[in-house]
């Protein structure tokens, strides 16, 4: 038996790299016993990019330095590109030839396994661009006679074949779009006619193949803080169509509360359906039940987005609506706003996320509904602006490079764990069983959100501002300040549509007050009981017609 004693800790700059040395040295308990020597691990923290990629094909790293191949490749875009890394590679392989045999056997061997290890986690990094510096890859392997030898996963011939398949992909057959350009604008407040589980299952599936997509290092904050840059508008795609899907999402709920459908850019080109407040209040409470059902499919991304827009300003600020909610719903959207609530950097949602990760049941503690069957599968989606925003901290705490010119290995460790993370929670993201309803999702693609000047001159239209409404309940006091908005989106990325109604009148932009068309019925679908709800205030309603026979 041992004791473990003081751990020494120290730096060694080596051929242009610098490594951490850690020792420790154990001490047995018997005072008999001789003195073992200590055990040391190695560990490199900062280098010269040729340096990174000599110990990258370092025989000894994988026994040393564990995790420096998969930080190393996950990280890599963010201070060099694959051509360029490729070429350092083939450089390697080709200075070696002078070597002993020995030591360029065992180096070629170590760069196929980089090779079918980059390929295997990271095959979006193979290019046309890279298509250079793999035939100086392929041609070295083929004077060497590696071809035919085998690498992690077969022959390095199949390896060099399964690249050159990525750097020349064939198109893939775009799937046709469910809501064509010349269609008719999608009704918001059509979001009665669907239950509410089968809405938050169609949402799930859409963020969940959004999620299963994202390539992760194009989260890292040197790429996805600088997408705004000129000539950056390419970057980070994946990144990028999850933004918008949330901001669909949150669009959809605005629009639908509101009544309201954009008709062009202009602040009055708008389309306002005239809504009752026990009318906006069944549209309030169904968002609400959506959002509740999301959160028992662990899809945390369309929770925070259903949310986040019934927390903004044009919808928070209709008192005589929420004044009309059950108290049921109420006391639902209380305990999903404190899911996000940022204190302590969002720990609830933090813990809440790795607690959903190790149980089996999707469900709230104290939930009133029964388990669900096990068709719906359970899978897991995150709020991506969390990871976002940590990575854009990490990149602005960390320099990139020592005061040497050595890039900070350190910090790409750091964002490795995050990206790890990324990587785990799409594994449980395969968990899902969830079949596509067109009608569902034709009705989201047809909607047109609201611009930021719209919803804000509908909602102030809606209800005036400083009108003698009776003060909202104090349990809609919301735990995330809607003057923050902004920056939940902008955490992601994107400008939000969404303004507070304190700002300057826009009067002389009269909004039109055309009535929209009436509830679409979707005769497949069962409808909430508030719909008929909605269908009753509309009949008594002198400014509309009666609702069509649904028959």
């Amino acid at each position: 038996e041992e004791e473990e004693a003081p751990v020494s800790v120290w730096d060694e700059e080596e051929d242009g790299a610098v490594f951490t040395i850690t020792s420790r040295q154990y001490r047995p308990l018997d005072p008999l016993v001789p003195m073992p020597p200590p055990r040391s691990s190695r560990r490199l923290r900062a280098g010269t990019l040729e340096a990174l990629v000599r110990h990258l094909l370092d025989t000894r790293t994988s026994g040393t330095d564990g995790t420096f191949m998969s930080a190393f490749l996950a990280t890599h875009r963010a201070f060099t590109s694959t051509p360029a890394l490729l070429g350092l590679m083939a450089d390697r392989l080709e200075a070696l030839e002078s070597h002993p045999t020995g030591e360029l056997e065992r180096t070629t061997e170590v760069a196929i396994s980089v090779l079918s290890t980059w390929l295997a986690s990271h095959p979006e990094d193979f290019g046309s661009e890279a298509k250079g510096q793999l035939d100086r890859l392929e041609s070295f392997l083929l004077q060497t006679g590696y071809a035919a030898g085998k690498g992690v996963g077969g022959g390095s011939a199949d390896l060099i074949r399964n690249l050159r398949s990525r750097v020349d992909p064939q198109a893939p057959d775009l799937p046709k779009p469910l809501a064509l350009p010349g269609d008719p604008p999608a009704d918001p407040t059509d979001v009665l006619v669907f239950l509410a589980d089968h809405l938050a299952e169609q949402l799930t599936l859409l963020d969940a193949e959004l999620f299963l997509n994202l390539i992760p290092s194009q989260c890292l904050g040197g790429l996805w803080g600088h997408r705004d840059r000129p000539g950056h508008s390419h970057l980070c795609p994946s990144v990028r169509a999850t933004v918008t899907q949330f901001n669909k999402v949150a669009g959809a709920v605005v629009s639908s509360v509101l009544g309201a459908t954009s008709t062009g850019e202009g602040p009055g080109e708008v389309t306002i359906r005239p809504l009752r407040p026990p009318q906006r209040a069944r549209l309030l409470e169904k968002w609400i039940r959506v959002a509740e059902e999301c959160r028992l499919l662990r899809n945390f991304s369309s929770v925070y987005a259903v949310v986040s827009a019934l927390q903004s300003s044009p919808i928070h600020r209709l008192r005589a609506a929420w004044g009309e909610a059950t108290r049921d719903s109420l006391r639902v959207f209380s305990s999903l706003c404190q899911i996000f609530s940022e204190e302590d950097n969002y720990s609830q949602s933090r813990e809440l996320l790795v607690q959903e990760v190790k149980l089996q049941s999707p469900l709230e503690p104290h939930s009133k509904k029964a388990p669900r069957s096990g068709s719906r599968g359970g899978g897991i989606v995150p709020y991506l602006g969390t990871f976002l925003k940590d990575l854009v901290m990490l990149d602005a705490a960390s320099k990139d490079e020592l005061e040497n010119g050595y890039i900070n290995f350190d910090k790409r460790r750091k964002e490795f764990a995050v990206l790890s993370e990324l990587r785990r929670l799409q594994n449980e993201c395969r968990g899902y069983n969830l079949q596509p309803d067109h009608d569902i999702q034709r009705w989201l693609q047809g909607l047109r959100p609201l611009t930021e000047a719209q919803s804000h001159r509908v909602s102030c239209e809606v209800e005036p501002p400083g009108s003698s409404d009776p003060p909202a309940p104090r349990v809609l006091r919301p735990t995330l300040v809607i003057s923050q908005w902004t920056e939940v989106l902008g955490s992601v990325g994107v400008p939000t549509p969404l303004v507070s109604c304190e700002r300057p009148s826009m009067a002389g932009d009269e909004v039109p007050t055309t009535p929209a068309p009436l509830l679409t019925r979707l005769a497949q679908h069962m409808k909430w009981p508030s719909v008929s709800s909605l269908d009753s205030a509309l009949e008594s309603s002198t400014s509309l017609h009666s609702p069509a026979d649904p028959s």
